[in-house]
């Protein structure tokens, strides 16, 4: 397996930090959609990861099932505000 590098270490180690931060303030999941488990688990990245990774005011707090629905239906959660159109 590739090693990150230096550079992507820092990010990460930053992104980490700043997620424990986030997921504490907004405990409850933002999209709230049906089957919701309420309890947030994880930060959806509402315009990708990228440049955006961490950047806290593109990211939503999702608990695991939301967040499979975020991504298996883009469209709707574009229309729903939970994804920002990437280009």
């Amino acid at each position: 397996m590739r090693q990150k590098s230096k550079k992507m270490q820092k990010l990460d180690a930053k992104y980490s930090k700043l997620r424990r931060i986030f997921l504490d303030e907004y405990p409850m999941c933002q999209a709230a959609l049906p089957g919701c488990a309420h309890r947030s688990t994880e930060v959806h990245h509402k315009k990708g990861r990228g440049i955006h990774h961490n950047d806290v005011n593109t990211w939503l707090s999702v608990c695991r099932s939301c967040h499979n629905w975020i991504e298996l239906n883009p469209i709707e959660a574009e229309e729903l505000g939970f994804s920002i159109k990437r280009i």
